[in-house]
């Protein structure tokens, strides 16, 4: 919920969000809960160079993309054909949040799903049945800070499975109430992003960001 400090009004935060809703969701109960016990988390495969095609069916995913993707730009990189059945579970088709493991942008994370790309090593991959609230723990400064103290090596840092696997956060115990509040946090999102493709949107996200913040009294 970074996108939250870019309004142009006093929005609050994500973690906010989250504060206000364990305050008026009292009924429910809640825990701190490691991101490993609520999804599981694997990284890609490490191909050999040789292995790659200019005409390669398959984009092989590394640190890099997420990045990209992350702002919008197009693929730059590798491509590859899987002839080794073995290889499909790298595939990226479903629903995946990818985390960068390694170098200057540790801990940085983005949704991907393409039946036609392919995870590679040191790229976390983290699958969940509520995809929406997952990602919402994991995007934000807060999971990005942690990583980068967690993370290890000199010239190059980076961070193991067991560490993203580690991160601690406060969830509520019911299933379907993860799935209401990583709907409303997304679709948040979703509006704050259409706010940033022009200032005509601001009237209509403050409205429908205050039905949303009755939505959550109400859940």
């Amino acid at each position: 919920m970074s996108r939250l400090v870019r309004l142009t009004y006093a929005a609050p935060k994500f973690s906010s969000l989250f504060v206000l809703y364990c305050r008026i969701s009292s009924a429910s109960t809640w825990e701190q809960r490691k991101l490993g016990n609520i999804s599981e988390i694997t990284t890609g495969k490490a191909f050999h160079s040789s292995d790659f095609s200019i005409d390669g069916i398959y984009k092989v995913i590394t640190n890099k993309n997420v990045r990209d993707k992350l702002h919008n730009k197009q693929f730059e990189g590798d491509r590859i054909n899987l002839s080794n059945e073995s290889l499909q579970k790298f595939i990226l088709h479903g629903h995946n949040i990818l985390v960068t493991m390694d170098g200057a942008n540790i801990g940085q994370t983005g949704v991907y799903n393409d039946k036609h790309a392919v995870l590679a090593q040191r790229v976390g991959r983290i699958v969940a049945s509520q995809t929406n609230f997952v990602y919402q723990i994991v995007h934000n400064s807060k999971f990005i800070r942690t990583m980068n103290i967690k993370s290890v090596g000199n010239a190059i840092k980076h961070i193991s499975l067991k560490q993203i696997g580690d991160y601690n956060s406060f969830i509520p115990l019911e299933k379907l109430e993860r799935e209401k509040i990583g709907i409303l946090l997304t679709d948040l999102d979703n509006l704050i992003a259409a706010n940033e493709q022009g200032q005509k949107q601001t009237f209509k996200i403050t409205k429908n960001i205050s039905s949303l913040m009755l939505m959550i009294i109400l859940l």
